[in-house]
């Protein structure tokens, strides 16, 4: 007869905790950063190509970019390709991003 070997293997799959005490799992960006920033201003994540991230809002044709260091970000008309790139501080201060497709 053959030797026979079993395995046994156990469920080792993360177990989501919370930040909080509360229970509540809080997905949203810090406070002082450009995706909140970015969220503020109506954009939302679009995607990353390993060395930048993407953000749209594609009401207003705004393209926002930036890397790693989260220090500063380009925001872009996605009609004429005309941007301005910001630091955090600069972002904080804008109202509102005027557009080809949309100005207020």
């Amino acid at each position: 007869m053959a030797d026979v070997t079993t395995e046994t293997t156990t469920d080792t799959a993360p177990t989501v905790t919370p930040a909080e005490p509360s229970g509540v799992l809080d997905l949203r960006p810090p406070q002082e950063s450009l995706k909140a920033e970015l969220c503020r201003l109506g954009l939302e994540y679009s995607s990353t190509d390993g060395t930048a991230e993407s953000w749209r809002d594609y009401q207003r044709g705004v393209l926002a970019t930036f890397d790693d260091s989260g220090t500063s970000v380009t925001l872009t008309d996605v009609k004429t390709n005309l941007g301005r790139t910001l630091t955090l501080d600069e972002l904080k201060a804008v109202t509102r991003i005027d557009t080809m497709t949309a100005a207020d």
